[in-house]
């Protein structure tokens, strides 16, 4: 009776261990490798601004007697802008005028006493001292002259100065008087004078937006970028970009450089000030071999992602060495350094010198905490990010909630962006740039072929490492090179699976060798026993 009672505890124990290992076993999800689009863009906000604004100054001091143009008013060079009360400076006109005459015949009066003067020493008549008062007279009455001529171009130029004309040809942006004020000179005045208006060509306009550092690198003139506007939902306007300041700024503790886009904008619908969502295209690639960037990990975590897919550690480390030292040995193939994934100078985290990540990780705090005290947000923003996971919210539409929600906030949706990458590559959250946990990262953007890992399923249903090449990659897949054919299926190797992984080996270690000191308590004789 006992023999039957204790085979079948064994037996139930046996069964509720393998239900139990079944049951705790992850679920190893697949995708497939197929042709598609690649695009990568660098995303930011910015503000329309005029290419020309020409803030308009009087250099005449007066009343505003006429002003004929308003906000919105279209004018063309020379057209009247502002006339300011013209009468005293006529009269410096008409006396510099009359000046100008008293002097010319000054001038010719001293000119003919001078030569009289000239014949009478000649003769003997007049002596030397007064022929030289003749000849001083001649020369003060051509300086008067000068003096005259001077005077009536300075009262000219003060005359024409009253009257405001356009310089350019644009539209009035900004009106600062009104008919009947005084306003002061621009030049005579210490405080620059007043400003009477602002105007602008806005045929043309650029886009000033601020691109985060960690996005800065992908950015170059020339790259084309699309800019968005509340104003026009369903239209995208279409520029180029031009500069990239060399002088970054810093806002929320995240730095930031402006890149200037210019825009065509001959119909005249984009207005400076206007708020915009800009787009600038790094690099695509149409109908490229892609594969998801969660099936994708660094050579060097050969060992985790294999105890994950419940493969040998060790085999699968010696396949990866063997096929990177195998790619080391083709010339002209792309190669790493140990196994681990070549990248660019900078990474999408942020990361290179220390005071950098500092500043970065006191922004995340910043925003994690105001995250945490609206707990509504915080959980409308994991909503949008599980539709968008499933297909029942469009990525462009997701973004758009989650910019809301962020500024509602008043949190800077780029700061809260290169946190969240920065966290996944922390993590080595799926669906983010990060594929180590030693801090290797996949560059996004046009970087050079570099080596990637991934595991293909086999008709029996198994997995097997297959070092691969990647080209330009998103935050969604990255351009396959070589290494896998359309129609493989991938696994797809989440951060959640790593960390089960890791936890229950480190449960297997601490069941064989158990707590500290327990074993070398139960193996210690008792004195007295046997």
């Amino acid at each position: 009776m006992r023999r039957y009672i204790g085979g079948a505890l064994l037996a139930l124990l046996a069964t509720t261990a393998c239900s139990r290992k079944k049951a705790t076993g992850p679920v190893i999800q697949t995708a497939t490798v197929t042709r598609q689009d690649i695009v990568v863009d660098v995303e930011a906000t910015g503000i329309v601004q005029p290419v020309n604004a020409v803030q308009v100054r009087s250099k005449a001091s007066g009343q505003i007697i006429k002003m004929p143009v308003q906000l919105g008013t279209r004018v063309k060079p020379g057209d009247l802008l502002v006339q300011i009360d013209p009468r005293q400076v006529r009269n410096l006109y008409n006396q510099a005028t009359a000046a100008l005459a008293a002097a010319k015949a000054n001038l010719n009066v001293t000119k003919t006493q001078l030569d009289r003067a000239e014949d009478l020493a000649k003769q003997g008549v007049i002596t030397r001292p007064e022929l030289e008062t003749a000849q001083l007279n001649y020369a003060n009455a051509q300086a008067q002259l000068a003096t005259a001529t001077t005077n009536l171009d300075n009262a000219r130029i003060a005359l024409e100065d009253a009257t405001i004309r356009a310089p350019i040809a644009g539209v009035i942006i900004e009106k600062d008087v009104s008919l009947g004020q005084v306003i002061s000179s621009a030049t005579s005045s210490a405080s620059g004078g007043t400003l009477l208006l602002q105007m602008a060509d806005l045929s043309q306009v650029m886009d000033s937006t601020l691109v985060s550092e960690s996005d800065i690198g992908n950015v170059k003139p020339g790259l084309s970028a699309t800019v968005h506007v509340d104003a026009y939902p369903n239209r995208a306007f279409h520029g180029v970009v031009q500069k990239i300041a060399p002088q970054a700024t810093v806002q929320q503790s995240v730095t930031m450089f402006p890149v200037l886009i210019s825009l065509d904008n001959r119909d005249g619908a984009l207005l400076p000030g206007m708020n915009s969502d800009v787009s600038i295209l790094v690099a695509q690639q149409d109908d490229a071999l892609a594969v998801p960037i969660d099936a994708v990990r660094a050579p060097r975590d050969a060992a985790a992602a294999a105890t994950a897919l419940g493969l040998d550690p060790q085999k699968v480390r010696e396949t990866v060495q063997t096929q990177l030292a195998a790619r080391r040995r083709v010339p002209g193939e792309t190669t790493a350094s140990s196994g681990t994934l070549a990248s660019n100078t900078r990474g999408t985290d942020g990361a290179g010198d220390p005071p950098q990540a500092a500043q970065q990780s006191a922004s995340c705090d910043s925003i994690q905490a105001a995250l945490e005290r609206d707990p509504d947000a915080r959980n409308t923003l994991r909503s949008i990010r599980q539709r968008m996971r499933d297909g029942s919210l469009q990525p462009l539409e997701a973004r758009k909630q989650m910019q809301d929600v962020y500024q509602r906030l008043k949190i800077d949706p780029r700061a809260a962006r290169a946190c969240m990458m920065a966290r996944r590559g922390a993590n080595g959250g799926a669906g983010g740039p990060s594929f180590s946990s030693g801090g290797e990262q996949l560059t996004i953007g046009n970087t050079p072929p570099h080596p990637a890992l991934v595991f293909v399923q086999q008709p029996n249903g198994t997995f097997e490492p297959r070092v691969i090449t990647l080209g330009v990659s998103n935050y969604d897949v990255a351009q396959v090179l070589d290494g896998l054919n359309e129609g493989d299926r991938v696994a797809l190797i989440t951060a959640a699976m790593l960390q089960q992984s890791q936890a229950e080996r480190q449960q297997r270690i601490q069941s064989r060798v158990g707590l500290p000191g327990v074993r070398q308590q139960q193996s210690t004789p008792r004195r007295g026993g046997t």
